[in-house]
């Protein structure tokens, strides 16, 4: 047979050129590149583009070459610009038959994909699960894909085909060292038995099925650019794709298992994992490398020549020696635990053996010898790790029992390990530490019976494991969760009421890491580099490292974080009662006549709820029920809340990215935006009087359909739509509007309420006007769950339609405490004020920055709620300068946000304790970060 090699010495690059030129009319100069099996050339134009020309093999199956084609025809249809793109021929063919040395050949010419290999470059964690990232995106993308050559069962790589490959390469004498043979077999025969019948169900596609370290490209940053060489594409399980993956990163780590966490976790992050596809990977993994060995050995044999063959070998040697080696159900663990899962998924059955009380473990040391405090805490931080055993002290030399039936598993010089059964036959072990052993290896065992003695020091180490592993594998800090799983707090077996234990410590980035896993990515997390922050004070708060941050977002704790007079409230009537309003309790009652006091008439009728969504939600229903309509008007970019029908009232919401548009029942009015609208301050009169006009449309069109409104929701200054002011009048004009077509005005204060907007203590109130139902969330509580809906007797009583209204939480004795102390500290420290004379002079502060920095395009506000409007000429919203700006501010301590329909407006809402110096050292840091040019103008 002759070689590619002898091939390639024997037929210069310009028949490939030729092929090129005549069949896909390029032209340009070739080189050849390495190849397993094809001939592959690549081609450079003189205008600089690149193609590589693919000769395949006599003997290749035109139809798996369609299949290549049409997989990279649907990833180029995809959003996934990580694969090369097809050529076709001048006839407009993607293959042409072409005549070489050895025979027909079939040519295919695949767009040039730029970057360095993998192997150049370092395997990071951070490239690792952009791997991850790259292979789940394309396997998304290729999910629905199919192809009539798409199962191949004749392609040798097909993971499946493992046993084959591996009794061909067996038979081959000298083919495979003799070292690797029985680890071979055990990979083998563990799938044959273990792995093929899980995989039976698995969710099936076509895959790359190669993403070795020569197929992945990165570019200039170390981001994977490209997946090439798609000759192995096939339909198998899903899994394949990332235990192919793994097989070649894990590669050259003495820790593989931990190499290739964040490959997994990445992979996860886009394509979410199932328990049974994680419950194969690690043997899967196994499997590709055993197959290596065996194909190498196998390709070798028939092409000696041919170094491409064996470009990979040592790695996978070494892998496969050092996977097998390892406790393979303990590396599944460790991949469940990484991607967000429990560890061992048997924990939760003895978890749940002794906390139901069907265990019933006996005392471990004699009666009136355990003290009451330990001095080992489970979870504590310990020289080999963390601690995963509880003390108990006892007289010395006393006899020690076993807590449950079971037999003695293991003996070692000062400890005995007993295996037990759940009753649903789950196993788990008990391990009693620093005794004199008294039974040996396979002894049954009965509760309460004596297993040894105490040693001379009368501590006795209490250990819980759900696994084998937990008995001999040491310990490290950063596994804390996965060894919690793993070994239970043997507090279940010592029944002690009061143990104390330690919190796992965790890093910044695992506590990043695990939002990602246990958290819905729908949640956002703030800036670039997020905070760790563990503590606030007054306007400040303090991250891990004691660094102080000025906060300028918070407005939920409206009169300071950790407010000593508010935290005193809460833990003061916390240890005394909680309980819902069912019962006669005068901290309700009074807090209901407080904030009675500070509403116009005829607001006097209190409904007490958990947040503002669910104060924006009672709204609604009241309004639907006082009118008997259910159609509602809302301003542009309005934010509601979160509820699934507060959404429908959230342009801000529904109208962006993943919203479904407005329901049937709301109707959009124009946004009173006096600067970038279409009315504008300085250029058009009576701008109140233009914008209502969208109102008075919106209610003409309902009358025009037979139906009336049942409320107009506002927010008394618009947050999320930019840190809006509404122009003078805009809200008494309206008002009248829409209670004069038979609805009702229902003013959303859970921004702005109580005291921030300075002069006022109602947003609603500098538009003099006064609203059917006042909503309050955030100010409320100052971080605690607390919300209100304020309205008049007569919409309150069209609620009473015999249907009770009841919320568990809402107004419970600890939540009124904490809403009195809060207007207590407002009025005793004269917050709003505050507010008022901080706001002022930041508001002016800006405007002279304003002068000086032309991306200051508006600024606006009242008290401390202030809007800085970043825009280029025309008014153009400068967004990502923005973006960069708060970022700037951040890296100086400072902590910003942005918003508005563009992401333009850094808003300004901090807790109303901001002081003068606060507020100056920010107009600083602004001045600084604009001057300092740390953004990058958007082109004009």
């Amino acid at each position: 047979m002759t070689s590619s090699g002898e091939l390639w010495s024997t037929v210069g690059d310009e028949l490939a050129a030729q092929i090129a030129g005549r069949h896909f009319g390029i032209s340009g100069t070739v080189r050849r590149l390495d190849g397993e099996r094809d001939l592959n050339y690549r081609v450079s134009t003189d205008d600089g583009s690149r193609y590589v020309l693919k000769l395949h093999h006599p003997d290749s199956d035109p139809r798996e070459l369609d299949l290549q084609n049409e997989v990279l025809r649907h990833l180029a249809r995809s959003s996934v610009d990580l694969a090369p793109r097809v050529v076709s021929t001048a006839s407009g063919q993607s293959i042409a038959q072409v005549e070489w040395v050895d025979g027909i050949r079939y040519a295919r010419l695949l767009s040039w994909l730029d970057g360095v290999p993998w192997a150049d470059s370092p395997a990071t964690p951070e490239r690792m699960t952009d791997l991850g990232r790259r292979l789940a995106e394309i396997d998304v993308a290729l999910a629905d894909f199919a192809h009539p050559a798409d199962r191949r069962p004749e392609l040798a790589w097909r993971i499946t085909a493992a046993p084959q490959i591996a009794a061909q390469a067996m038979t081959m004498a000298g083919a495979i060292d003799e070292s690797l043979r029985p680890v071979v077999a055990r990979v083998v025969d563990r799938y044959t038995q273990h792995t093929r019948p899980a995989l039976r169900g698995l969710p099936e596609q076509v895959v790359h099925h190669d993403a070795n370290e020569h197929n992945i490209l990165l570019d200039a940053s170390g981001s994977v650019a490209g997946i090439i060489d798609f000759g192995d594409v096939v339909r198998v399980p899903r899994i394949t794709e990332l235990a192919v993956a793994c097989a070649y990163a894990m590669q050259g780590h003495d820790d593989p298992i931990g190499a290739i966490l964040p490959l997994v976790s990445g992979y996860d992050a886009i394509a979410p994992l199932g328990v049974a596809e994680l419950d194969v990977l690690v043997d899967l993994i196994a499997v590709r490398l055993a197959m290596s060995v065996c194909m190498s050995a196998r390709q070798l044999a028939d092409d000696p020549a041919n170094t491409y063959l064996g470009i990979s070998q040592a790695g996978v040697r070494s892998a496969l020696i050092t996977l097998d080696g390892l406790d393979r159900e303990l590396g599944t663990f460790r991949l469940r635990d990484h991607v967000g899962f429990e560890a061992n998924p048997a924990a939760r059955s003895v978890r749940q053996y002794f906390e139901s009380g069907r265990a019933e473990p006996a005392p471990i040391v004699a009666a009136g010898t355990r003290p009451d405090v330990t001095t080992t805490h489970y979870g504590e931080q310990v020289t080999e790790g963390i601690s995963l055993l509880r003390e108990v002290a006892a007289v010395p030399d006393s006899p020690v029992y076993v807590p449950l039936d079971g037999v003695v598993f293991e003996v070692g010089d000062d400890r005995v390990a007993t295996t037990h059964r759940t009753p649903d036959g789950t196993e788990f072990w008990t391990v009693i530490h620093g005794i004199v052993p008294g039974l040996e290896p396979g002894t049954a065992v009965e509760r309460s019976q004596s297993i040894g003695r105490t040693g001379p020091a009368g501590r006795v180490g209490v250990q819980l494991a759900t696994h084998r592993s937990g008995l001999t594998t040491p310990v490290r800090d950063g596994d804390a969760d996965l060894w919690r799983s793993i070994c239970p707090d043997p507090n279940l077996l010592i029944g002690d009421p009061d143990p104390g234990s330690v919190r796992p410590r965790r890093h910044s980035e695992d506590l990043a890491r695990l939002r990602t896993v246990n958290f819905s990515r729908a949640m956002d997390i703030s800036y670039r580099q997020p905070l760790h922050i563990v503590r606030g004070e007054g306007a400040y708060l303090f991250d891990r490292d004691g660094n102080r941050w000025l906060d300028l977002v918070n407005n939920v704790c409206h009169v300071g974080h950790a407010h000593p007079r508010v935290t005193a409230a809460a833990h003061r009537q916390a240890t005394v009662l909680n309980t819902n309003t069912r019962y006669l309790h005068e901290s309700i009652v009074e807090y209901a006549r407080r904030i009675v006091e500070l509403m116009p008439d005829p607001l006097r009728v209190c409904f007490f709820v958990n947040s503002g969504s669910e104060a924006n939600d009672l709204a609604l229903r009241l309004a639907a029920a006082h009118t008997g309509s259910r159609d509602v008007l809302v301003l542009d970019h309005a934010y509601h809340g979160n509820l699934s029908s507060l959404i429908g009232l959230s342009p801000y919401k529904f109208a962006r990215s993943g919203g479904e548009g407005p329901p049937g029942t709301t109707w959009v009015c124009e946004l009173p935006d006096v600067y970038r609208g279409r009315l504008r301050a300085g250029r058009d009169q009576d701008l109140a009087k233009g914008y209502a006009v969208s109102v008075d449309d919106r209610l003409s069109e309902l009358h025009a359909a037979g139906r009336s409104p049942a409320a107009f929701f506002v927010e008394s200054l618009q947050s999320c739509g930019g840190q809006i002011v509404l122009p003078d009048g805009y809200l008494r004009q309206t008002f009248a509007a829409v209670r004069a077509a038979g609805g009702i005005c229902v003013a959303d204060e859970v921004q702005v309420g109580l005291g921030r907007v300075g002069s006022h203590l109602w947003g609603f109130e500098m538009q003099g006007a006064v609203p059917d139902i006042v909503t309050l969330g955030k100010p409320l509580g100052n971080g605690h769950p607390l919300a209100a809906v304020i309205t008049t007797p007569e919409v309150a009583r069209s609620f009473e339609t015999g249907m009770e209204w009841f919320n568990t939480f809402g107004g419970n004795p600890v939540s009124a405490e904490v809403g009195l102390s809060v207007l207590d500290v407002l009025r005793d420290e004269g917050l709003q004020a505050n507010a008022a004379a901080v706001g002022d002079r930041m508001l002016s502060g800006l405007r002279e920055l304003a002068a000086r920095h032309s991306l200051i395009g508006d600024v606006r506000g009242a008290g401390l709620f202030i809007g800085i409007e970043l825009s280029h000429d025309d008014r153009r919203p400068a967004a990502a300068e923005a973006a960069a700006v708060k970022e700037a501010a951040k890296r100086r301590g400072v902590l910003l946000s942005t918003d508005g329909p563009d992401g333009n407006v850094l808003k300004i809402k901090p807790p109303l304790v901001l002081s003068a110096a606060g507020c100056d050292h920010f107009l600083e840091v602004f001045d600084a970060a604009l001057g300092a040019g740390e953004f990058t103008p958007a082109s004009p």
